[in-house]
């Protein structure tokens, strides 16, 4: 696949950039660099606004499809409009962070551009949040924004680093690179890409905005309304980009995995609930003198221990 040939270089961002020192942006010096020539080459309102089981999302109406898209990826124009969609000020709250996040999967859902795949599912779980925001589901609100806010922003982060040739983190780049290739399932790309999102992202996210013990029920709340939308981004999976992940997506959510079919180390390794609470435990392991690089090792383990099991399932033809 031929992926946005001439962005970086339109947009006068084709060199490695080394700003971000966040490990879960910025990966080793070898890795980013194939990742940026990989890319260079191939290249409200209202609580019912935000109701993750029936929002409705206003048509576009400033460019035609013809103008967004360059074939099923999106165009230079389209690209440009995302990265402004990904800067972000100091006053963001989760109202614009779902926007945001909204208008990104629209960009990438005019198109059929696989690498939307991710936003299409992160866009109900951000809503769900939301409206959990809302309606006093958290004891901490205010950590509960923030997590919103800071989490979503490192999915934006590594979207931008990967539209301009930049170089995404090791685990993002994996997801961009296996989204678009035609010999791996689209079932078993997004969820890499929440595994990294899970992996990587989250408990870095959950140190930036000085998360304690005593946030950690909020935190499993946070977590269990990914769970309850389930459904929904299944079906959004469906519709937009033609994917059956019913089955995969169940196992990963439920741990409700078919041993026959599956695996038997899939029920231990491949499961929701196993991943967030290794973040959990990694968050801790963060904000250690001692501990940053036993954290490192057991995000990377975790990621490619995932990520082999999806290979295994994906080679056999069983998602």
């Amino acid at each position: 696949m031929n992926r946005l040939p001439t962005l970086a270089l339109l947009l006068g961002l084709g060199t490695l950039s080394s700003a971000c020192n966040d490990a879960s942006l910025s990966g080793d010096d070898d890795h980013a660099e194939a990742s940026a020539a990989w890319l260079g080459a191939n290249s409200t309102d209202g609580s019912s606004r935000y109701q993750s089981d029936s929002w409705e999302r206003e048509p576009r109406t400033s460019t035609g499809h013809e103008t967004l898209c360059d074939g099923q990826f999106i165009s230079y124009a389209a690209a440009e409009e995302m990265l402004e969609l990904t800067e972000r000020s100091d006053d963001e709250d989760v109202y614009s962070t779902y926007e945001r996040v909204d208008g990104i999967a629209a960009l990438f859902e005019e198109c059929g551009d696989p690498w939307g795949m991710f936003p299409t599912t992160y866009r109900r779980i951000t809503a769900r949040g939301v409206q959990a925001i809302e309606d006093g589901e958290f004891e901490d609100e205010e950590w509960a924004e923030r997590i919103i806010v800071d989490f979503a922003g490192r999915y934006m982060d590594n979207l931008a680093a990967a539209l301009t040739g930049e170089g995404p983190s090791w685990a993002w780049s994996h997801y961009y690179r296996l989204a678009d290739r035609d010999d791996v399932s689209p079932a078993r790309a997004v969820v890499v890409g929440m595994v990294a999102h899970l992996t990587l992202d989250l408990p870095y996210s959950l140190v930036a905005i000085d998360t304690q013990e005593h946030h950690e029920d909020d935190f499993f709340v946070f977590g269990e309304m990914m769970i309850e939308v389930s459904d929904l981004l299944i079906d959004d999976l469906l519709v937009t980009y033609d994917t059956d992940a019913e089955d995969l997506l169940t196992g990963f959510f439920f741990g409700d995995w078919i041993d026959g079919t599956f695996g038997a180390d899939t029920t231990i390794t491949v499961t929701y609930q196993t991943i967030r609470t290794k973040s959990w435990n990694n968050r801790w392991l963060l904000e250690q003198g001692w501990g940053g690089w036993i954290a490192a090792a057991e995000i990377w383990a975790a990621f490619w221990a995932v990520d082999g099991i999806l290979a295994s399932m994906d080679a056999a033809g069983t998602i």
